[in-house]
């Protein structure tokens, strides 16, 4: 489910959002839950997972977030993986009573630093005290599975800083971190001060330093590296995240969200307007579509299976497509392994933990030979 409102926008945020209005919120959730009614009858029930994102959903506001959290409630039982994303300096007492009350069972905080003056370079309009709290208010009202999002990467951020924010982050009780490296995304107002030069990129090689020191610091702390970017304690890997990394079917309802199903992926047009307006006139919500040959679902779930350090089952895929990987990708595969950058055997396909860093080459490359 995507919210597409925000308080304000960050500065290098170049998801799909509007300055929260309270009319067109109203509007929003009627029409995502007119869109979930329609979906949600050809669904299995109750969900592996619900993931709530945005946008940040928790700027609704309680009478708006409890509308549209309900009916999802009713598709999930305790078993379900009920997530939501929320920033600091939205959470209080009362939302996270209002959150377990609906059935939520796990928060995604968008943290991403606990040095203000790097949020304040992010845009982030919450500080770092805000954060902690924010974790000890969700935890103290029985919200314990917490994850939490950090950035590095960020202009005029150090390893030193860096440290500070991870060693934070676990202190807190997070038992799933996701730390990602900054991106200048075009038309942001992060990138168009790197290309005014009011802003410097930080250089390659602190950014791996960074990405090394992530990885340290979380398995001193017992977090496993369970993806890329991803890291978790046991029994806490993020199972909504896991179904795109497998690249098995998924539900999207709201503007600019996407949806995986019967090999077909269908992306809502990023529009609010268009999207209320179809569905208050009893129309599908306005999408582009496309259906996926074996070959290019093939390369995708290898290429996104790959980012998983557990990696690829042969078996599984060949049982799943009729082909073993090996045999379906031979160029890029081959080329890889001899350069060490995969690791080949008799059961498995997995990157090789020195090139996790700089994966993004490699899985293109996959995606390209399709």
């Amino acid at each position: 489910m995507h919210v597409p409102f925000c308080q304000a926008w960050c500065r290098y945020c170049d998801f799909y959002s509007n300055v929260l209005d309270s009319r067109a919120a109203q509007r929003f959730v009627t029409a995502a839950l007119a869109e979930l009614d329609a979906a949600a009858k050809a669904a299995d029930r109750p969900l592996s997972s619900i993931y709530v994102g945005g946008g940040t959903p928790t700027c609704l506001g309680a009478a708006l977030l409890e509308r549209l959290l309900r009916p999802l409630g009713e598709l999930a039982d305790a078993n379900t993986e009920f997530s939501i994303e929320a920033n600091p300096n939205t959470v209080n007492r009362l939302l996270a009573e209002l959150l377990l009350g609906m059935g939520v069972n796990r928060v995604s905080l968008g943290v991403q630093s606990f040095v203000d003056g790097e949020l304040a370079v992010l845009g982030r309009s919450h500080s770092s005290l805000q954060a902690q709290q924010a974790a000890t208010v969700l935890q103290n009202a029985g919200l314990g599975n917490l994850s939490l999002d950090l950035i590095y990467g960020i202009p005029g951020q150090t390893l030193r800083t860096w440290r500070e924010s991870l060693r934070r982050a676990i202190d807190l009780g997070a038992g799933h971190l996701s730390c990602y490296a900054l991106s200048f995304e075009p038309d942001t107002p992060l990138e168009r001060d790197l290309a005014q030069g009011k802003l410097a990129q930080m250089d390659e090689s602190l950014q791996k330093e960074c990405y090394l020191a992530a990885q340290e610091e979380c398995r001193l702390a017992g977090l496993e590296h369970y993806e890329i970017s991803n890291f978790a304690r046991p029994g806490r890997r993020c199972r909504h995240n896991l179904t795109y990394w497998r690249n098995e079917p998924y539900l999207g309802i709201g503007p600019a969200a996407a949806s995986y199903l019967d090999d077909v992926r269908r992306t809502n047009l990023p529009d609010l307007d268009a999207y209320i307006g179809a569905l208050h006139g009893g129309v599908p919500a306005p999408c582009t579509s496309e259906t996926l040959d074996l070959r290019h679902r093939m390369a995708e779930t290898l290429m996104l299976g790959l980012r998983l350090l557990e990696g690829v089952d042969r078996g599984a895929f060949a049982e799943r497509f009729g082909v073993d990987p090996l045999k379906a990708f031979p160029g890029s595969i081959s080329r890889y392994q001899a350069q060490g950058a995969l690791v080949v055997d008799s059961t498995c396909l997995r990157l090789s933990p020195g090139v996790l860093f700089a994966a993004d080459t490699v899985l293109a490359d996959i995606v390209a030979e399709a």
